[in-house]
């Protein structure tokens, strides 16, 4: 069966290589597509409403049209602002459109159109969505966090044979208790420092890295957070004991890791 499927993965990869350019304008693209679609899950999710339906401007409920839905272009010829209100669009939704896409990209060239390159796409959708949910509530939901860890579950399953054995399901193991653990550590150490959606995204993406790449991710999601926070301190324009959306620096070192 996993053959069969990895035969139609390459197949469509096959007619995608035919030219490199078109192929990765076309994954940017799609990654685009796929990245709107998060970004109204992370919308809405958190929110308790409902998925299907007319899309709609979260502050005055007017539904939009296909020119108000077009990713990322939307957002800039509208200047972060509903057209029918003037509210301000969370930065939220171009992140996880941006984000998706780039992933997608990325990912691809480094693992191609496989059943592997495409459930490491997943996982990374269901990251973007998660950065998405935090910026827009400082929440990171169970819901993204467990159907994350169960493809990157899936993913480690996919790669214990022939490629792996059952070293990559031990790798995973690790990782998840070194990713939740370390986070909890300090969640203990200090109260208020870590939340606990950071520590369970921090097990999730150590079951998704494995050990010892769980350092990485977390090593490159803190070293960009402290790029973000620093910088504000000192400008004032962020006080110690304000949070941060450490998901998304999570989620972005966490695919950075990957591709590189």
């Amino acid at each position: 069966m996993r053959e069969t499927i990895n035969r139609y993965f390459t197949c469509f990869s096959t007619c995608l290589s035919t030219g490199s350019g078109l192929a990765d304008l076309m994954v940017f693209l799609i990654g685009l597509c796929i990245g709107s679609f998060g970004g109204m899950v992370a919308a809405r999710l958190p929110a308790g409403e409902p998925f299907g339906g007319r899309s709609h401007c979260p502050s005055c409920r007017q539904t939009l049209g296909p020119r108000e839905l077009m990713p990322v272009l939307s957002y800039v010829v509208q200047k972060g602002r509903c057209k029918h209100c003037g509210e301000k669009i969370s930065p939220a939704y171009i992140t996880v459109e941006l984000s998706t896409a780039i992933a997608f990209l990325v990912l691809y060239k480094r693992f191609g159109l496989g059943l592997v390159g495409v459930l490491h796409m997943i996982v990374a959708l269901h990251l973007c969505i998660l950065a998405g949910t935090d910026i827009m509530y400082g929440l990171l939901p169970n819901r993204i966090l467990l159907s994350a860890s169960g493809f990157a579950l899936i993913l480690r399953l996919a790669q214990v044979w022939p490629i792996q054995g059952w070293a990559s399901l031990i790798d995973g193991f690790w990782g998840a208790c070194f990713g939740f653990g370390s986070l909890f550590a300090v969640a203990l150490m200090k109260p208020g420092a870590m939340g606990g959606g950071d520590v369970k995204m921090a097990g999730a993406i150590g079951l998704y890295l494995g050990f010892p790449k769980i350092l990485s991710g977390l090593a490159l999601g803190f070293t960009m957070s402290a790029a973000y926070s620093i910088p504000l301190l000192l400008l004032g324009r962020l006080k110690a004991t304000d949070t941060i959306p450490l998901g998304v620096f999570l989620a972005f070192g966490t695919i950075w890791a990957v591709a590189a």
